[in-house]
């Protein structure tokens, strides 16, 4: 249990959509209790236990569906469904030979979609005012909220306040003003967007469009950029600008479904490769097993990771990571 509540928080923290399952009833001979919770994630991995193997694929693809719809539900499975079902209840046979009977309660979990915000503005601060009235999360990140006494480059400080949702499909807006605009696009280039505007007059974004190509953004990421942001309503003052920003966003949301950035891979060499004695680059898969719980991770995408003695592991959360930290060896010596 407490490897899915440490499951749950690292994917609150990074706003990731994943659905909570609970069994709330269940029938002897099933193998679940009342109160068993489990996580199914977006792709459909399942993180805890509420049943056999015939149950978990029913709940995987129940979960999902609830992902895509946003509402929560109750699943009753069970061998011999009742004649008359109550409102609100998903009833689904039980085709295992065990004849058990378990009900559940399905919910979704941030299915509202992230809006990533760069600046300080009082366009970035109406975003982020107005956009859960259009049910999008806010998460906006600047330059001016950091110490002025930080080491790092300001393109280092704005993707370090964005690694947490590198693995989240968001929509970016940089409302900067053209303070850090070049900064704050290249910023979310790692990102999973599925929009990405900028705040700008059309004849900045020439200049600023000359300054990512010069930085080495590809051609892909610069086409992908909407600039100026917004549709074209005749907007004034900070309130409108936002207005017809989200307007364009919710256009994209709805309509261009197909319309996206997966996003850059990260610079030098990759999880997936390594070095031979002489230098040589050598291919090697980047899925492994955690192992504290045996999930199986893809090190190039989980930021959960820990290196030892030369090897780095990866994890499904920070509880495993934790776990491991503290006393490698009792895992070590089964895996």
């Amino acid at each position: 249990m407490d490897l899915v509540w440490e499951t749950a928080k690292s994917m609150d923290e990074r706003v990731e959509p994943y659905v909570m399952v609970t069994v709330v009833r269940r029938v002897r001979p099933s193998s679940a209790t009342v109160g068993d919770k489990a996580i199914v994630t977006a792709d459909g991995k399942m993180i805890g236990f509420v049943g056999g193997h015939c149950t978990r694929e029913l709940v995987i693809n129940q979960a999902q569906e609830c992902l895509r719809t946003g509402e929560k539900r109750l699943l009753l499975v069970t061998p011999q469904p009742p004649v008359h079902v109550e409102e609100g209840v998903t009833v689904l046979p039980m085709t295992c030979a065990s004849e058990g009977t378990v009900e559940l309660f399905l919910e979704p979990k941030h299915v509202d979609p992230l809006l990533i915000i760069v600046g300080d503005s009082p366009i970035a601060h109406a975003l982020e005012e107005m956009a859960p009235r259009f049910a999008f999360v806010p998460r906006r990140i600047s330059l001016e909220e950091v110490e002025n006494s930080s080491p790092e480059e300001p393109l280092e400080v704005l993707r370090n306040q964005v690694a947490t949702f590198t693995n989240t499909m968001a929509y970016g807006v940089v409302a900067t003003m053209g303070l850090y605009d070049s900064e704050g696009l290249l910023a979310l280039i790692h990102c999973k967007l599925r929009y990405l505007g900028l705040v700008t007059s059309p004849k900045r974004w020439v200049t600023v469009s000359s300054g990512l190509e010069a930085a080495g953004a590809p051609k892909e990421f610069i086409d992908f950029i909407t600039a100026p942001a917004g549709l074209d309503i005749g907007a004034v003052g900070a309130q409108e600008i936002a207005l017809s920003i989200l307007a364009q966003i919710v256009e994209r949301r709805r309509r261009d479904l197909n319309v996206q950035w997966e996003g850059q891979p990260k610079e030098g060499i990759s999880e997936s490769e390594t070095l031979s004695a002489n230098g040589d680059r050598i291919a090697v898969s980047p899925i492994v097993v955690d192992p504290v719980c045996g999930m199986t991770v893809n090190l190039e995408k989980t930021q959960f990771r820990l290196e030892l003695d030369g090897t780095t592991y990866g994890f499904c959360c920070s509880g495993c990571r934790d776990r491991f930290a503290k006393n490698p060896e009792a895992f070590l010596s089964h895996t």
